[in-house]
């Protein structure tokens, strides 16, 4: 399982690689054959190095791609997983608030009618 797991990641560090060289090419032609210097160089050899890398890396970017995708429907199973596990506890929790207050309710009502009965008047004292 590791030696597979060493392998797919091995794609993502190939592909990054091959794209840095790529890109390190490029800026070393631009820097021998035009008068391309400094920051300039740098974004010129970006796009052109982008452009070259859509057609030569194809299959290194599809095999990354794969390794990228599951690593993060990985992680997003795993909140979806969190998620419904907390909706659950979260809904025996309300069931026993619910139990808890329907219980401190009629609590409630027994001592008003008992307080009631003792003293008739606090009832029927408005001002």
């Amino acid at each position: 399982m590791a030696s597979a797991q060493a392998r797919r990641w091995l794609a993502v560090l190939s592909y990054t690689w091959l794209r840095v060289l790529l890109l390190f090419a490029v800026w070393l032609l631009l820097q021998l054959v035009t008068p391309l210097r400094g920051w300039l160089s740098v974004v010129v050899a970006l796009l052109i190095s982008g452009v070259i890398s859509l057609f030569l890396l194809n299959r290194q970017r599809a095999s990354m791609s794969v390794v990228v995708a599951s690593f993060f429907g990985g992680i997003n199973a795993r909140i979806d997983a969190a998620t419904r596990a907390e909706d659950d506890d979260s809904g025996l929790e309300v069931l026993a608030e619910s139990e808890s207050d329907a219980q401190s309710d009629a609590i409630d009502k027994e001592h008003q009618t008992g307080s009631l009965e003792n003293d008739d008047q606090s009832g029927t004292n408005r001002t």
